[in-house]
């Protein structure tokens, strides 16, 4: 479901561009640097929309799906 605004639009193209330096890379470290800074703002980005979604449905968070250390 592609949506038409500028801003998804402006996410589009700010995609590409990141894209484009990671296929650029030749340094294995650093690119295993940014896969584990990807995978911690993803689920920061999850865990922060799981607490609102929470909070809008008056719902208790659960702790379901989180990986233990």
């Amino acid at each position: 479901m592609a949506s038409s605004s500028p801003l998804s639009l402006s996410r589009g193209f700010t995609v590409e561009q990141y894209s484009r330096v990671i296929d650029r890379c030749q340094d294995v470290d650093e690119l295993r640097s940014l896969a584990k800074l990807l995978l911690k703002v993803w689920r920061q980005q999850a865990d922060l929309n799981e607490h609102y979604g929470a909070q809008l449905l008056r719902i208790k968070p659960t702790d379901m799906g989180r990986a233990t250390s």
